[in-house]
């Protein structure tokens, strides 16, 4: 049986704003030092592309490879941290009920979709991140290298990598706090020529939240 979705009455604390991303969709949120956003997977196996910037200094954004190498893991999960480009604290898992995300597959493209797939046109996260962070005056060559939210990569003995089906179920998520005000960009991932998505597009849910003291 499915997991229930997490309501307003599970929110450990004030929710500030809501949203469900449609399938294919994507968003971008300003969220304040200490509130927590928290994506959640609805229907289960729906992965997400998600960056953040430095609210008040966009040139400093999320690094997968600093955040690889100062949590000493490839696979961050509660009580790990997203860090800058600058080796800065930007939001800290406090909550996790998948465990399973990546940080090495990157977010995909018309390019890589083209070059892998002989796909033209086609839709993409990093088309999608910089469409939702444009109002902010950024453009696609500002977008980051990303985390992927649900995403499962598995690593095989040789050192290779695939993307599978993710192991999400429905009503999981994870709990990011804001270290430091942020821009956080989501696009819930639009990719139909592999299993990242199990070949389905699905709905996510963000929410923002002050938590309780």
């Amino acid at each position: 049986m499915a997991q229930a979705t997490p309501t307003h009455e599970q929110i450990p604390g004030r929710v500030v704003q809501t949203s469900v991303l449609e399938p294919g969709g994507g968003e971008a949120w300003e969220v304040k030092k200490g509130q927590v956003l928290r994506v959640t997977d609805v229907e289960g196996q729906q992965v997400g592309d998600l960056v953040c910037f430095n609210l008040h200094r966009l040139e400093e954004k999320i690094s997968p490879q600093n955040t690889i190498s100062l949590n000493k893991t490839i696979r961050p999960t509660t009580g790990h941290g997203l860090w800058s480009d600058e080796a800065n604290l930007m939001m800290t898992f406090v909550a996790d009920t998948c465990g399973v995300h990546d940080l090495l597959a990157g977010a995909c493209s018309r390019y890589t979709n083209k070059r892998r797939y002989d796909k033209d046109a086609t839709p993409n996260c990093r088309d999608n991140l910089a469409a939702a962070a444009r109002p902010w005056g950024l453009g696609w060559k500002d977008i980051p290298y990303n985390l992927n939210v649900f995403m499962n990569v598995p690593i095989g003995p040789d050192n290779s990598f695939r993307i599978d089906v993710p192991k999400s179920k429905a009503g999981d998520y994870i709990d990011l706090r804001a270290e430091m005000d942020v821009l956080v960009v989501l696009s819930n991932c639009p990719q139909v020529h592999n299993p990242c998505n199990n070949y389905r597009l699905k709905p996510l849910k963000v929410v923002i939240y002050e938590p309780a003291t």
